[in-house]
């Protein structure tokens, strides 16, 4: 079979194959933007640079990525199915779904994300990604294969999971050919729309309005930013003694950059000997933060997260566990006996700093369940079922997912 032109609805072009709260002092704000001024320039190419080497960090240990923010193009089952079916095409191929926009580092055209992600990840092979939309495209770098096929004809309406499936098996199964390196595609020309001005205009502009705005908020916005104080102020201070309370929408921040971290340190841990843990880690808390959406299974994956981290940063195979108060703490080197609410007397993993706290003060991390806070290690669902074991935590995660 031979590999299909990219003329579909899946793909943009056509080609040859290859694509942040409330109101503050107002001389306060005007510092902080000033300071904004001196980072505009760099904050773009380091975020490009950063996600480029994220993605390139997650493919070499697997073949599929899909960003978190366009996770509902393929479910885990999906990319399972699609990686084993790359596993056994007999030539190398790396599948990633991210957003492609105007103002990211490849100006949102597909063969120049490629392009890109070929040089950071530097191995031969087919490169496919899909963007937002679920548009399809491709870019094949050295690969021992030919072919010209319709996309339309071969694929309709089909969805994206199929059309992956079809274009998959189209490259494994094209005749062989001489490798071959597409030619390089032009850079996108800069979207006028989403340039970020230079330091010296938006120095120049924000001049020419900040006195102004400082005299108007120094009449107006000081008497209410009193008030205000005045009125909440002991609602300021109980939200700040909430600190230890998550709730869903930093639970899934939070796992998110968690995921990614674990990622990158994988991809720079070739010979360290808590790769097998932390790949073990990975696999699971990628499952879970998939297929699990509850406060306690996104918290679960934080903590397996941090475990493959803790793995590669002591190069064991066998890390401390994490501090049964709050295992955002850090790793706990040895167990003490102590009383949680809702956990027998016994001993348990403890950091330092908890292993030193007065009784009192060992308050377990809060989690926002139903409308009501509880203890993490309380959750209903996957912590029913781990509670403190450690040893086995990606197996426990996987037994409780149903995967053999």
């Amino acid at each position: 079979m031979a590999i299909p032109e990219k003329t579909g609805p899946h793909s943009r072009k056509e080609g040859p194959l290859m694509r942040r709260a409330g109101v503050s002092r107002s001389l306060a704000v005007g510092l902080l933007a000033l300071s904004l001024l001196a980072s505009v320039a760099s904050a773009g190419a380091t975020s490009a640079a950063d996600r480029l080497d994220r993605i390139a960090a997650a493919l070499r240990r697997s073949p599929v990525f899909v960003d978190p923010d366009v996770s509902y193009l393929l479910d885990a089952r999906d990319r399972a199915a699609l990686g084993k079916q790359i596993g056994a095409a007999g030539i190398p191929m790396y599948l990633v779904g991210v957003p492609l926009l105007s103002e990211d580092e490849s100006g949102g055209e597909a063969d120049y994300f490629l392009y890109l992600l070929h040089q950071r990840l530097g191995r031969p092979g087919v490169y496919l990604v899909a963007d937002q939309r679920g548009d399809l495209d491709w870019t094949s770098y050295q690969v021992p294969r030919k072919a010209s096929l319709d996309f339309d004809t071969a694929h309709g309406d089909t969805s994206l999971p199929r059309c992956l499936h079809d274009v998959i098996d189209a490259f494994a199964r094209a005749p062989s050919a001489a490798p071959s390196t597409p030619q390089t595609p032009a850079a996108p020309e800069p979207d006028g729309r989403h340039q970020r001005p230079s330091a010296g205009r938006l120095a120049g502009e924000f001049a020419k309005v900040f006195f102004p705005v400082l005299i108007v908020s120094a009449l107006v916005l000081w008497p209410l930013w009193l008030i205000g104080r005045l009125v909440f102020g002991g609602v300021r201070r109980a939200v700040r003694g909430d600190s230890r309370t998550l709730g869903r929408r930093r639970l899934r921040r939070r796992a998110a950059a968690e995921l990614t971290r674990l990622a990158e340190a994988l991809g720079h841990a070739s010979d360290d000997r808590g790769r097998g843990r932390a790949t073990a880690d990975y696999d699971a808390a990628r499952l879970l933060y998939d297929e699990k959406s509850d406060p306690g299974s996104l918290f679960g994956v934080i903590v397996l997260a941090l475990d493959g981290q803790d793995a590669l940063r002591a190069d064991t195979a066998t890390p401390d566990p994490r501090c049964m108060v709050d295992p955002l703490h850090g790793p706990a080197p040895g167990t003490v006996r102590v009383w949680l609410p809702g956990l027998p007397d016994r001993r348990l993993p403890l950091c330092e700093a908890c292993r030193q706290a007065a009784k009192e003060e060992r308050r377990p991390l809060m989690l926002i369940i139903d409308g009501e806070k509880r203890p993490y290690y309380q959750a209903p669902g996957l912590w029913e079922r781990i509670r403190g074991r450690h040893a086995s935590l990606p197996e426990d995660v996987l037994e409780y997912l149903g995967v053999e």
